[in-house]
């Protein structure tokens, strides 16, 4: 399995392809989001590519030992192959000596794969936060806040 790799900001373009194949019209992000989120210094993303094309990403905001997961998308031709929890595990591998002590993320309440996904991986439910995702065809879903314990270790 390949290595994930750094991406960097000019990688916006390519987050925006493949989140847009991943996700669904409305959850999709745009171009200028993903910019914008790169160019923060807390913001962490890594990818996995097939030869050149990007088939793979997570995208992380790292704060005071705890990392919350933005987004993680496969794009569909690359999906049940491992790459997002190869993206999860290195992350924490690579997170862990400078004190990574918990993951966070929310997920939509109807969002049953990547629910399995985060379970399946050690993730708890902690609470829920209503209607908090909007659809296009009107109404809303809940997120569910997730998180899991790392047992890190700080550098000196």
């Amino acid at each position: 399995m390949t290595r994930p790799v750094e991406l960097l900001g000019t990688a916006a373009d390519d987050l925006a392809s493949v989140h847009a194949l991943a996700f669904s019209r409305e959850a999709a992000w745009r171009v200028s989001e993903f910019r914008d989120l790169l160019n923060q210094p807390a913001t962490l993303a890594r990818g996995i590519r097939d030869n050149e094309t990007l088939v793979a990403f997570i995208l992380i905001q790292l704060v005071e030992g705890e990392a919350e997961i933005l987004t993680l998308a496969t794009a569909p031709q690359a999906q049940r192959r491992g790459h997002a929890r190869t993206l999860v595990a290195n992350l924490e591998q690579e997170l862990r000596p400078s004190g990574l002590q918990n993951w966070l993320l929310d997920v939509a309440a109807d969002n049953a794969p990547a629910l399995a996904f985060y379970e399946s991986l050690g993730f708890q439910t902690d609470s829920l936060r209503r209607n908090y995702y909007k659809r296009l065809e009107g109404g809303s879903i809940d997120a569910i806040l997730m998180s899991k314990t790392v047992g890190g270790q700080i550098s000196t």
